[in-house]
């Protein structure tokens, strides 16, 4: 399909979302502008891990193979035109919760199963002495972290310095400036009352991180038991993360940092962490959908201009880079629409009107 003209297109919200959009639009040769309204985003306290593997269930992510691959060209990119470190190649060890768990890990990791190149079963000699697994433990190589707290407060300030940043809020009502020819909203929770007007929901699934300074020795691979503590060096780690749908305000709970530092310390030896070695708090608000797939493209025949790009949930940093190509190729019209996966008609409420 012919590619339309570029249009001047105006990215809404500067989150991990947002700050993605922003530099596909430069490598597409699009001329933009970012609002922000300054509220705080999910990325805010993102631990910006990617992972190939589902450990509930023990099977693949969403297509992670080619996710991942466009993720690393994508952050990649983004490093060499900011010149920072962004990508972080760091294994993950889950600890098996129970006997049930670990025979089907070991099942899976030596059979022919889709998730088995993925995962591997440890001995173990292979675990770091701190790391208690009565049960055993697996591991996942393809896995690691990108500092998305860098990411957008240094992109941020690149587009601040070329006058294609500004704080000013942005919704619905207000319809497409006229000075743009398209709006991309990646405001994630911003955008529930506008998208509920079209039958769509988004759901803010509220989550809390810490970092802590230590000198305890836990090794340098993120250690997994649904909480997770990811090394960040020189002693600092970030542990993570709560999961609660029934709050809608991005506060921080005492509770919820006894309740991480009590179960990072389940699954080490020695000396306890204490929250006292707590160096940072923090809170958000992920958007995500019933279906855990985001929200893209069009969701208003009345609104050509409008083009959503939300609802990544946990896994932004692994699929955020596709659903952008994915949005700006429905834009740009070199696809008709955008997958059916993540297109809002698979919501039973949705009208596009």
């Amino acid at each position: 399909m012919a590619q339309r003209s570029p249009n001047k297109v105006l990215i809404v919200g500067d989150g991990l979302a947002g700050t993605l959009m922003a530099w596909e639009c430069v490598k597409r040769g699009l001329i933009f502008e970012q609002w922000s309204n300054g509220s705080p985003a999910a990325s805010d306290v993102a631990a910006g891990m990617f992972n190939p593997v589902s450990f509930r269930r023990i099977l693949p992510q969403w297509d992670p193979a080619n996710h991942m691959a466009r993720a690393r060209i994508a952050f990649q990119g983004i490093e060499k035109s900011l010149g920072i470190t962004l990508w972080h190649e760091v294994p993950i060890i889950r600890v098996f919760p129970d006997a049930k768990y670990a025979d089907l890990w070991e099942e899976r990791a030596s059979g022919t199963h889709e998730v088995s190149p993925y995962i591997e079963t440890l001995s173990a000699g292979d675990l770091h002495p701190s790391i208690h697994a009565p049960h055993g433990a697996g591991l996942v190589r393809e896995s690691g972290w990108v500092d998305v707290q860098l990411l957008t407060e240094k992109s941020r300030e690149h587009w601040q310095q070329k006058g294609q940043w500004k704080t000013q809020a942005w919704c619905m009502e207000d319809g497409c400036p006229s000075e743009f020819d398209a709006v991309m909203d990646c405001r994630g929770v911003g955008a529930v009352d506008d998208l509920a007007q079209f039958g769509l929901e988004l759901r803010p699934n509220h989550g809390e991180v810490i970092t802590v300074q230590t000198e305890l020795e836990w090794g340098q691979q993120t250690v997994n038991n649904v909480t997770w503590a990811l090394p960040l060096g020189s002693g600092a780690y970030r542990i993570g993360s709560t999961y609660r749908w029934d709050m809608d305000e991005p506060a921080v709970l005492a509770a919820s940092l006894d309740h991480l530092i009590d179960q990072a310390n389940l699954v080490r030896t020695g000396p306890a962490l204490v929250a006292t070695e707590t160096t940072s708090h923090r809170a958000g608000l992920r958007p995500s959908c019933f279906d855990r797939r985001p929200i893209l493209g069009q969701v208003s025949a009345r609104s050509p201009w409008y083009f959503a790009c939300t609802g990544w949930g946990t896994r932004g940093v692994s699929i955020g880079p596709t659903m952008v190509d994915w949005t700006l190729d429905a834009a740009l019209g070199l696809i008709t629409d955008v997958p059916d996966e993540v297109h809002p008609k698979r919501f039973s409420t949705f009208t596009k009107n």
